[in-house]
């Protein structure tokens, strides 16, 4: 009979090596507070980005768009990883729920961080802010609708069962196997965002000498560091977990660490996009500052002609009386 070994509570999937069995459970949805301190710096601070972006209509911006969809894509990861605090899995429907939601999350941010990289350079080639428009429509194909749809396979691939001995959602990790489910839906997509990121990267580069356009710095401030969070917070994880499948045990400490800083990601670009933000608000209240402005003195204008007019009808009927 299959022997099966669960693995400690964990933030995010990660291949912690146990000798013997047939398989390791590993706890995907934490619920000590002390493991999802930083899934609640993440959640909160994307969810704090993505009301201002809504309640200020930012998403106007040229970039903010992009930012805005992000953002919504680590609300979305990190708050169905919070959920569990209020809401623990009962079911395997219940767990293929969740799979759908953690996946897309990951993907659709971590394809996003990479087209960030690309249209830095597309933007560093053109030297036009012209071309985020028509690109918009082809990056919501690979960020969002891929994305949704390996979210939707992950749950008939079992990313995440119910396991009924943990009563929680659990990814199945078997002995001497690649974690085919975790490389599909995780591995394969954010090496793929990595190493594309740096490609974009080095291209911008080359032509950032040829650079005469007079950019807005702030939007290019977030096209160059977005795709920095990314390889920053997925970085170590990824080489980690490639030499775990190849039968390299690296030490525990390191893997925590790892995982730390994939769950940060949400934090970091929530940091990297509030300089905007506070700058998209400062020109929000000075242009609302200068409209108020302009109308009151328009009223007064106006009040001062309508003064003006009433004088000089009052003087002219008063020469009408003297004629009579």
């Amino acid at each position: 009979m299959a022997q099966s070994h669960t693995i400690p509570e964990m933030i995010d999937p990660a291949l912690h090596l146990q000798g013997g069995g047939d398989y390791h459970d590993m706890i995907y949805f934490p619920v000590k507070i002390n493991a999802m301190i930083s899934m609640f710096l993440s959640g909160f601070a994307t969810a704090i980005i993505v009301s201002i972006s809504l309640i200020f209509k930012l998403y106007k911006r040229p970039l903010a768009r992009m930012v805005l969809v992000i953002n919504m894509a680590h609300v979305l990861f990190y708050f169905s990883k919070i959920s569990v605090l209020l809401f623990p899995p009962r079911s395997e429907l219940h767990c293929r729920i969740l799979s759908i939601i953690v996946v897309f999350g990951i993907e659709s941010a971590v394809f996003w961080g990479a087209l960030f990289a690309h249209l830095f350079y597309v933007i560093i080639k053109s030297q036009s802010m012209d071309e985020v428009p028509r690109m918009m429509k082809y990056y919501v194909l690979v960020a969002v609708i891929l994305p949704f749809v390996s979210g939707i396979l992950s749950s008939f691939t079992k990313f995440l069962i119910y396991s009924e001995s943990l009563e929680t959602c659990v990814h199945r990790v078997y002995a001497d196997h690649f974690d085919l489910s975790y490389d599909l839906h995780v591995l394969i997509p954010v090496w793929l965002a990595c190493i594309l990121s740096t490609v974009w990267y080095k291209k911008a580069i080359s032509k950032i000498s040829d650079l005469q356009w007079n950019s807005d710095r702030n939007e290019l401030y977030v096209l160059l560091i977005y795709p920095g969070v990314l390889m920053f917070c997925w970085g170590l994880h990824l080489v980690l977990q490639t030499i775990i499948q190849m039968g390299t045990s690296p030490s525990q400490t390191l893997i925590d660490i790892s995982i730390s800083l994939v769950n940060l990601q949400g934090f970091f670009d929530a940091l990297v996009y509030g300089r905007s933000v506070k700058e998209a608000l400062k020109d929000r209240a000075r242009s609302h500052y200068g409209r108020k402005i302009s109308q009151e003195e328009e009223i007064v204008e106006v009040k001062s002609n309508r003064e003006m007019s009433a004088g000089s009808y009052s003087y002219l009927m008063g020469e009408e009386i003297n004629k009579s």
